[in-house]
């Protein structure tokens, strides 16, 4: 085996998987939710921790608002995700009526009313009103709440497509695997 090649190897070796760390902090999140919401349908515990104040939630809009390290690193992951799910161009995949509409922060479903939701936008634009900068070329609605909800929601359909063996180990998908790890670990940093 050429020199090269052995270098090479010890490289990939070397390099961060983040599919099976997502998957564990999933497994993570899940059994969180079980236990604290004593809940068995994964929709249900969604959309109860999207619906209503608690740990993970309060942690989101403190790292969403915090200027400090923490925040700054925490908003820069977002926004990495941000642009790593408009390249991956990820589809939804479970319904129809959504079936050509891309898992972004500009077509999510904030609210879930027992059948499916409207695809809604948590993007600003630079001029509008109420809006979190998250780095100079995204901002987002003030709203918090409604943005940890899309964020959860992001989370969710992502997790779906990987568990049911509908997204593949590519380049692309692993930068949005990687940001959602990134960004989940540090909202479930207290759990």
């Amino acid at each position: 085996m050429s020199t090269s090649k052995i270098i090479n190897l010890w490289k990939q070796k070397a390099e961060i998987d983040y599919f099976p760390l997502f998957i564990s902090l999933w497994l993570s999140l899940n059994a969180w939710m079980k236990y604290d919401l004593d809940m068995t349908n994964d929709r249900c515990m969604l959309n109860s921790i999207k619906d209503n104040n608690n740990l993970l939630s309060n942690k989101f809009t403190e790292l969403m608002l915090a200027s400090d390290a923490d925040g700054n690193r925490f908003r820069g992951n977002f926004g990495e995700l941000h642009r790593a799910l408009e390249n991956a161009r990820i589809a939804y995949d479970k319904y129809d009526e959504w079936r050509n509409d891309i898992i972004s922060f500009t077509s999510c479903p904030i609210t879930w009313n027992g059948k499916l939701s409207k695809l809604e936008s948590v993007e600003k634009t630079k001029h509008q009103k109420g809006k979190i900068m998250i780095d100079d070329r995204f901002w987002v609605d003030n709203d918090t709440k409604r943005l940890f909800a899309a964020y959860m929601e992001i989370v969710y359909q992502i997790r779906c497509l990987l568990f049911h063996g509908k997204l593949a180990p590519t380049p692309d998908h692993e930068r949005v695997i990687k940001q959602l790890y990134l960004t989940l670990s540090m909202i479930m940093e207290r759990v």
